[in-house]
């Protein structure tokens, strides 16, 4: 097996859990970390254990012995860095959302579509086993048609009025927050559970705290200050963005659903919430408690499914790793999503057929649903989900991802032949120099 090597740009929540994902896969190997300035990017490659750092991204996504970059950074970040990295001839795993604006996701597919690299939007909740069972039973049939899908997503993190984050910037963040930032993710589960596109939306957005401090390089999740969630020191700005969204959702088919969004909302720290009602049953899935799957019966008994690789569907026991009883979380969803890229990177079945991985169509799909939600708000009305996205039911994104699939098996050579530049001086930390 021949090693691939990877660079992850962005050293804050999510590069560091890629890196701790991605050494839990064998035949990986983590070369260099890059972040916004030299003293965070030496500081986070010592306390992750990375070699090699770098202040300028574009030291990664020029360098000749890296195979895959890790679009970790601030949203605004997201176009430049993944676009070079493909045109180096890079595979480019992209945290979400893809970028800013439908433009720049438009601009980031249609490049990916242009190679044979492998281009994934990193949606790991589609990667925990029991989505993987919810899936499979509303495919089998097991609820019956489906009539209704609704739920939740809410955090606190934001919840103090000192509080702020990068993505409170809306020049880095992008137009919307808590839809774009949490609401892609239910979206994404949404469509791949029970196979429906979203048609259109009915949205009401609130911002609680209408000035915030302005964010300096907070990290999200995290804080420093007296309160429990203090963290800003800069001038106070206006706030542009939403904290909440209540929205009313049209899926294929006129399916009715409803999504509440939040993270200002005292004492919920993930809680996302899925929920898909049919005409024989309904199924509840929450991320808080994800090794459980609840299934409610008209009829009979409810059952409380646990996630044990004897009694699941082959799917989701294929990306159940640990026996039962051995609970299985938020990281190792990521580790599952990045063991099938990687595995597709290489040309190899990856563990879950089953599950699709998520494309930079599929985020060019939600950038839509943004700002469809926005555009709801402004002139409180439906407004219907617009994009360059095919016709038809979600499996058409699996059927564009087997193929993408197929052409990565088609060349296997070696990829420092395709970079550009050259071999860029790259620094070492200081525990290394």
């Amino acid at each position: 097996m021949r090693t691939l090597r990877a660079g992850v740009v962005g050293a804050g929540f999510s590069g560091a859990q890629h890196i701790d994902a991605l050494r839990r896969l064998p035949g990986v190997e983590v070369v260099i970390l890059a972040a916004g300035s030299e003293t965070h990017a030496a500081q986070a490659a010592r306390l992750s254990g990375v070699e090699r750092w770098s202040a300028d991204w574009q030291e990664l996504t020029g360098a000749a012995d890296l195979d895959v970059i890790h679009v970790c950074a601030p949203n605004h970040l997201h176009l430049p860095v993944a676009l070079a990295a493909l045109r180096a001839g890079k595979h480019v795993i992209c945290e979400k959302p893809l970028a800013l604006q439908v433009s720049e996701g438009e601009q980031l597919a249609a490049a990916a579509a242009r190679t044979d690299r492998l281009s994934i939007l990193c949606h790991n909740y589609r990667f925990f086993a029991m989505v993987a069972e919810l899936r499979a039973r509303i495919a089998s049939g097991d609820l019956g048609a489906v009539h209704g899908v609704h739920g939740r997503y809410l955090q606190d993190w934001l919840i103090s009025p000192t509080s702020t984050n990068w993505r409170v910037d809306p020049n880095r963040g992008g137009p919307s927050r808590t839809v774009a930032d949490i609401g892609t993710h239910w979206i994404d589960l949404a469509e791949l559970s029970t196979g429906l596109r979203l048609e259109a939306v009915m949205a009401q957005l609130g911002t609680v705290h209408p000035r915030r401090p302005a964010p300096s390089g907070e990290r999200t999740f995290q804080a420093d200050g007296d309160g429990p969630h203090a963290g800003g020191t800069g001038d106070w700005a206006p706030v542009t963005t939403e904290d909440r969204a209540s929205l009313l959702l049209r899926f294929e088919g006129g399916v009715p659903g409803s999504l509440t969004l939040s993270q200002v909302a005292a004492g919920r720290k993930n809680d996302l919430e899925l929920t898909v009602e049919g005409n024989a049953g309904s199924a509840t899935w929450r991320q808080e408690q994800p090794d459980q799957l609840w299934i409610g019966r008209s009829g009979g008994p409810n059952e409380l499914h646990l996630r044990d690789p004897a009694t699941l569907s082959p799917s989701a026991a294929r990306l159940a790793q640990l026996p039962a009883g051995h609970n299985q979380g938020w990281s190792d969803a990521l580790r599952n999503l990045l063991d099938d890229a990687y595995a597709r990177i290489r040309g190899e079945s990856p563990r879950s057929d089953d599950v699709p991985l998520p494309t930079f169509a599929d985020g060019v799909r939600h950038l839509a649903f943004v700002r469809a939600t926005l555009q709801s708000a402004r002139e409180e009305r439906w407004v219907r989900i617009e994009g360059r996205t095919e016709p038809g039911s979600a499996r058409v994104a699996e059927a564009a991802g087997r193929s993408q699939d197929g052409a990565d098996r088609a060349d296997r050579a070696d990829r420092a032949d395709r970079a550009v530049g050259g071999a860029a001086s790259i620094r070492r930390s200081p525990a290394e120099r």
